[in-house]
């Protein structure tokens, strides 16, 4: 079971990144070889118009997990894909709206 289990808004965007290093010779033929030994995703997530109770628990997990320090488990809503992954940034920015009412996104990336 995933550490990290509230389902995002969709749209869920997601980007699929790959490392390829270029080498060129003087005579202009390119060498090429991936850098890493697959692609990495990463996802932004948004959360829109939710409860105190949402708010509070991802606050709590980003906390908990030292936002980008630990690594946890998430369950893509896209392919129901388990991956390892971390927060991106070392702050979680939420808004709250007229009542118990919060915005909130972030973004995270796999880790191998």
């Amino acid at each position: 079971m995933p550490d990290f289990t509230l389902t995002p808004d969709f749209a869920i965007e997601e980007e699929v990144k790959t490392k390829t290093l270029i080498s060129e010779a003087e005579n202009g033929v390119e060498q090429r070889r991936g850098k890493w030994a697959g692609p990495l995703r990463r996802w932004n997530l948004t959360y829109r118009n939710r409860l105190a109770a949402d708010y509070q628990a991802v606050r709590d997990f980003f906390i908990n997990k030292l936002g980008p320090l630990v690594n946890f488990t998430w369950v893509n809503p896209n392919d129901s894909a388990q991956y390892n992954v971390r927060f991106v940034d070392d702050s979680l920015k939420i808004t709250r709206h007229d009542g118990p009412i919060y915005d909130f996104e972030f973004s995270i990336i796999q880790v191998k």
